[in-house]
């Protein structure tokens, strides 16, 4: 498992679990309180807060895609957690949510405020939670390219939804994606200028590559 401690902010990772999902538990040292990023899998997910002696009270929905809210259920019911979502996932059953956040609401861990920003696209609810310079974005953007869509006018709103609520973030910016490895704000919108410089095929859409498609 690797820890990163930010002041206050710690941040641990475990995983890949599921389909390759990471397993993000963010700590406020403050108070000690802790929360889950997704929860992709009950087993793999109270395993690691568990081994840090840690009881988290809430989860972070990025969206509601089943490999991101597998273990949601189970981990309610062992450490009683509430369970934050954007409004209107269509992809997840609304009585699970015991929280819904719109964009810039503030959603609290200890004295940690965190930012939801909203990020349609991958799903219509997707949402990215921001504390100083990490950004939790479920699967909105990747190193390489963005969160896989269904049509293009999905792919659309997604990259608007990049464009302006992501790459507005300072350059030194964190980007903890659902899957794989980390990311920049800096290097993502260098990735992306190689891929806006091209023309594109009006019904783009899939999974899509800043540096191919």
């Amino acid at each position: 498992m690797e820890s990163i401690i930010d002041g206050d902010f710690t941040l641990h990772i475990a995983g890949p679990t599921g389909f390759a999902n990471n397993i993000y538990i963010v700590v406020d040292a403050a108070s000690g309180e802790s929360a889950f990023v997704d929860a992709p899998d009950v087993e793999k997910c109270a395993e690691a807060a568990d081994e840090l002696g840690l009881t988290p009270k809430k989860i972070l929905l990025t969206h509601g895609h089943p490999d991101h809210i597998a273990g949601i259920e189970g981990l309610k019911a062992k450490y009683g957690c509430e369970v934050v979502s954007g409004a209107g996932d269509s992809w997840l059953d609304q009585s699970l949510v015991d929280t819904f956040v719109t964009h810039e609401d503030a959603v609290a861990i200890g004295t940690l405020s965190l930012a939801a920003i909203h990020n349609p696209g991958h799903t219509p609810a997707s949402t990215t939670y921001l504390w100083g310079k990490h950004a939790f974005v479920g699967d909105t953007l990747f190193p390489g390219g963005p969160g896989r869509t269904r049509t293009n006018a999905d792919l659309m709103q997604e990259l608007e939804s990049i464009r302006t609520r992501l790459y507005t973030l300072p350059d030194l910016t964190i980007v903890w994606p659902g899957h794989g490895a980390a990311t920049t704000i800096e290097a993502s919108k260098v990735e992306y200028e190689d891929f806006a410089s091209r023309e594109h095929a009006p019904d783009l859409a899939g999974d899509v590559s800043w540096a191919t498609s």
